[in-house]
């Protein structure tokens, strides 16, 4: 058995405007395992705002070869608390679950989706736009066709509403809005998602910062908008302590660990004390093809996915993940482009 990490920089198509910054691209990590003649990957997706660096990725994937080569000789489905996992390193055992389960598939010449039950209901879709969108909002709008929703990034910035009423007039597809914590108090998020609503705006996804629950609370109980988690909720260790601070929770795999963490947290049933359901998005951070497809298996388990990093990039190196007429559709195995080598 051969285990490697390797280094890839994912590019925007246009830099993405965020509350905590503007960027051009994204650094990943992706974990190979070859073994018995088979190569499969998982991916680690790094964002500057985690505490997982590449460095941190590669240290802890090496730490556990033994671990790694132990579930190899089994089914890693029958044996799941058997996969190298770190509450601290979510990311790194998210890319380390997949590249487990993507080479046993691909040993056995099946499919990942065929160990994950589907509900056999068809998510919303979303597509994602930031401010920096706005000059190419007629090319951004043509991809949106195959979408059902639009996702649009605000920074909690004076320009917030223009942005919106700008889009609102090219557009009368329904959209989300998230926040990325851009708000610097409830009295200023309440104000502007009371703006919001006019726009025919269906939620808002972290208007303030990740460790204040009780002003999404707050907010929540002053709002008929669902007020949805992302940073505040990482793994479901958070979801059961902080779940009735909000209306919804936007769950990923490089927060939480991987498909199995995922899934449970899709399956978690809110005691929220609100008469809606709990909203449940599978989403994602700046991933590649392969992230996107892994997470896709459990996209009939949630209400919304929001899995259209590929859209946004210009050197995805895997290919096998599209979304047509509003439905995700999947080539599996996931594989690497012709002529790419990481």
């Amino acid at each position: 058995m051969k285990i490697s990490v390797h280094p890839y920089f994912l590019e925007f198509k246009r830099p993405f405007v965020l509350a905590h910054g503007t960027r051009k691209g994204t650094q990943l990590a992706y974990v190979r395992i070859s073994h018995e003649g088979y190569t499969a990957y998982g991916e680690a997706s790094l964002p500057p705002y985690l505490r997982e660096t590449y460095d941190s990725v590669e240290k802890w994937v090496k730490s556990q070869t033994d671990g790694i080569q132990e579930v190899l000789k089994s089914n890693p489905f029958d044996h799941v608390a058997d996969i190298p996992y770190s509450s601290e390193h979510p990311t790194a055992s998210a890319a380390v679950q997949s590249a487990l389960l993507n080479w046993y598939v691909v040993a056995q010449g099946g499919r990942l989706s065929d160990h994950f039950e589907s509900s056999e209901s068809n998510p919303s879709l979303t597509l994602t736009l930031t401010k920096n969108d706005y000059d190419s909002l007629g090319e951004v709008l043509e991809t949106a066709k195959d979408f059902s929703h639009l996702k649009v990034k605000l920074t909690g910035s004076y320009d917030d509403l223009e942005f919106v009423e700008a889009i609102r007039k090219k557009t009368d597809l329904p959209f989300c809005i998230d926040l990325n914590q851009g708000c610097s108090n409830k009295e200023k998020a309440i104000s502007l998602i009371t703006s919001l609503e006019r726009f025919h705006c269906i939620l808002v996804e972290q208007p303030l910062l990740s460790e204040d629950h009780e002003s999404h609370y707050w907010l929540k109980q002053r709002l008929q908008m669902p007020i949805i988690a992302d940073e505040s909720i990482r793994s479901l260790e958070d979801l059961t302590q902080f779940h009735e601070a909000y209306s919804g929770v936007n769950v990923k795999l490089m927060k939480c660990g991987g498909l199995f963490q995922a899934k449970k947290m899709l399956e978690f049933n809110s005691t929220n004390d609100s008469e809606s359901p709990f909203v449940k998005i599978l989403g994602c951070m700046s991933e590649s093809s392969l992230g996107v497809s892994t997470a896709a298996v459990l996209a009939s388990h949630a209400s919304i996915a929001d899995l259209d990093a590929p859209y946004l990039n210009i050197n995805d190196p895997f290919k096998g993940f599209q979304i047509v007429n509003q439905r995700i559709e999947l080539e599996e195995p996931i594989r690497l482009k012709k002529g790419v080598n990481l």
